[in-house]
């Protein structure tokens, strides 16, 4: 048996005595590990709040994880002794089982089952499996063998390894060496899947990943300030290096000719970290803010349950969507009202505009391939949280050996105010009324290579709904040794952030891909597309004068009629209506909620480029299909050329009218990077709003207390 193997098993010989250890370990309020923090105390306490039992759609506990690997392991123990997991997570009952208790406001049936799913791979065949385990009756009930080539996500913990093939690899260390650097600890390797296999044939069943180099002067140094002239490629299962490549270091397309590349480097720092900047740097007449909630958060937890006015819903997550909202329902004096069933990111695309070979490849698909949810950092109070009270939630993922990992205060939620939510000034009374726009903000966030994204879902008093996405971070560099000859007289391609030798940012989109599972008032939902147009031209019956406008609703009846794109001309918006003919008694028309597509994106890349396959579910701002139990993923659960063109090829005339619908919106950012985005950039935001259009029979949030001032 080989040197690899023999590790591979005694690892596992390891991870099954720290799974014991694990199992017959109590865990502290392992059914909630939620807890409240004032942070208006100089010492603050957190009390963890308590849960009877474990809802259905709960995340998985460390206990249930391990149990799961476990019972996995125990499977496959002749077959495959040596297991990799890429993910251990909770397979959600199928929505019939929970619907009509949702719909109802009442409790779920007690006869559900708790059940387990996982990817693994075993790493010597390289064979990976889709596996489902009843975690009641404590037994594996479904295992699916995947095609050739098909990659789950990426493990929370593959980094070390692939780092220990990269730094001990020959040829590495000879071109490092020939930089001047022989301090490998000070060396940053930065993993990206690789994008493109349609010219590397030789690749297409391997579990391969991309590698650029960079480095640190010294300790918290910005090594994104430091990148290097090769990539290296590395097949993560076999643990073995398949090839390095020169990079591009002019502004042309050829990359050195030299034996080791370019050996050149961009060694002067550019850091944020404020222990690396002079101490009198900083602005001494900045004073800074508190906020408070003296008597406490308007706020109800309960296990994963929240209420606040008058909204009700659930918290879940997971390693690949991250913060997973169910059941959003909204009291309407008195009447209970579900809105949503289910709601979640359901793709991160960021497509880089470099074409210079092989940058072609930069392709980060960083749910599918990464998992936003166990990419999440610890939350910190005042720092990345400004508020009163403040609720955690610690979130449990799991690692390649299949083993609970927690991550403290990984959901934070809190309550703000953001200015006035209504605001009017009587004249003719001298009367100044104002309503704060108090809001209930759920957030987490994401460390995905150079970007953090910080995703938030928050709530309104008016029964508004608002997700969106705080871009954080760096814009990913690459090295420009010199401007070279071939070469535009600028850069075409991105922007040079320093002089020469220095670096470079390309030109990249950000495209955020959300689903929405709507229930408007029940299971029968529509959706139409309304545009606003004019009203005829000018001087007919109906428009004399020229100036009117109107707006026209067009019901999506069929899958391959309801995807668009967003068009500014028109304020075209998108209604999702529950029973059509129930309608509203002041507008006539049906009633519902409307998606206002505040940040639509067109992707750059060219509709018959061999890469857009893959990508082509953010061709449209807005898709709306029937649901399906397993499609969860706009571009597929393995990225593999699948997700909504292909769903919507497959049943191009499936009913969308008073039916169980699911819509997903598209939306993000154009990044052409600024000189001012370096050393780190300031906060770029997307987002959307789901918004009540003739649902209620008035201004849903008229009961807010108010503040009216009197002129003298």
């Amino acid at each position: 048996m080989g040197n690899s193997k023999i590790l591979l098993l005694f690892g596992t010989v390891l991870s099954l005595l720290f799974l014991l250890i694990i199992l017959q370990t109590p865990t502290a309020n392992a059914v909630n590990p939620s807890y409240t923090t004032d942070t208006n105390q100089a010492t603050s306490s957190s009390q963890y709040s308590t849960a009877a039992k474990n809802h259905p759609l709960d995340p998985l506990s460390p206990t249930e994880i391990a149990l799961a690997s476990k019972l996995i392991r125990s499977y496959f123990v002749s077959s495959h002794p040596v297991l990799y997991f890429s993910t251990v997570t909770l397979k959600e009952p199928a929505k019939s089982l929970l619907l009509n208790a949702f719909l109802d406001d009442a409790t779920p049936p007690h006869f559900i089952t708790r059940h387990a799913f996982a990817n693994v791979m075993d790493p010597v065949t390289e064979t990976g499996y889709e596996v489902v385990v009843d975690l009641t009756r404590k037994k594996v009930t479904s295992v699916v063998k995947l095609d050739p080539g098909t990659q789950p996500m990426y493990a929370i913990d593959e980094d070390p390894d692939i780092n220990a093939v990269l730094l001990a690899d020959p040829q590495v260390q000879l071109r490092l060496a020939a930089i001047g650097l022989t301090n490998l600890s000070m060396v940053a390797p930065l993993y990206w899947d690789f994008g493109y296999l349609g010219d590397r044939p030789e690749y297409l069943e391997k579990r391969v990943v991309q590698v650029f180099f960079s480095f640190q002067n010294v300790r918290n140094d910005n090594h994104y300030a430091h990148p290097l002239g090769f990539v290296a490629i590395v097949d993560i299962l076999a643990k073995t290096m398949l090839a390095i490549e020169d990079l591009p270091t002019t502004l042309g397309f050829q990359p050195s000719s030299a034996p080791f590349g370019d050996t050149s480097a961009p060694f002067m720092m550019a850091n944020y970290d404020p222990t690396l900047l002079p101490a009198d740097s900083f602005r001494k007449n900045l004073r800074p803010t508190t906020v408070s909630q003296s008597g406490g958060p308007s706020y109800k937890v309960n296990g994963y349950q929240v209420e606040w006015q008058k909204w009700k819903f659930r918290v879940g997550f997971n390693s690949r969507e991250g913060l997973v909202l169910h059941n959003i329902n909204y009291n309407d004096k008195g009447h209970v009202r579900p809105l949503i069933y289910r709601a979640a990111l359901s793709e991160l695309f960021v497509a880089y505009g470099d074409p210079r070979p092989p940058f072609h490849r930069k392709m980060a698909f960083d749910a599918g391939q990464y998992g936003v949810g166990q990419s999440t950092h610890q939350i910190r109070p005042t720092a990345d949280c400004k508020a009163g009270s403040i609720h955690f939630f610690d979130m449990t993922v799991s690692n390649k050996a299949g083993l609970p990992v927690t991550i403290p205060a990984a959901v934070c939620m809190y309550e703000d105010d953001i200015g006035p939510l209504m605001k009017k000034y009587n004249p003719r009374d001298r009367r100044a009324y104002v309503v704060r726009n108090q809001r209930l903000v759920i957030s987490f966030t994401s460390g995905l290579g150079n970007y953090d994204y910080e995703w938030k879902w928050i709530f309104h008093l008016d029964a508004s709904i608002r997700m969106e996405v705080n871009l954080h971070g760096i814009d990913n560099p690459t090295f420009v040794s010199n401007l070279g000859t071939d070469r535009p007289e600028t850069p075409i391609h991105g922007t040079l952030l320093t002089h020469t030798p220095g670096i470079l940012a390309q030109n990249h989109q950000h495209f955020f891909a959300v689903r929405i599972d709507t229930e408007i008032d029940g299971n029968e939902n529509s959706v139409a597309m309304v545009d606003v147009v004019p009203d005829g031209p000018t001087g007919s019956p109906q428009n004399p004068y020229g100036n009117g406008f109107r707006a026209v609703n067009t019901l999506l009846k069929t899958s391959s009629q309801a995807h668009a794109c967003a068009n500014q001309e028109r304020a075209r918006s998108w209604h999702i209506y529950g029973n059509l003919s129930r309608l509203h008694p002041f507008s006539h028309t049906p009633m519902g909620y409307r998606l206002v597509a505040e940040n639509p994106i067109y992707l750059m890349m060219q509709r018959d480029s061999p890469i857009h396959p893959k990508c082509g579910f953010v061709d449209h701002t807005v898709w709306v299909t029937p649901y399906a139990e397993d499609q969860l993923f706009a571009g597929g659960v393995y990225l593999n050329n699948s997700g909504l063109p292909a769903w919507v090829a497959a049943a191009p005339n499936a009913s969308l009218v008073e039916t169980d619908l699911v819509l997903w919106h598209v939306f993000g950012l154009t990044h052409i990077p600024r000189v001012e985005d370096f050393s780190v950039m300031s906060t770029e935001s997307a987002g959307f709003w789901l918004k009540p259009v003739n649902f209620f029979l008035e201004n849903p949030a008229l009961d807010v207390p108010s503040f009216l001032h009197i002129q003298s």
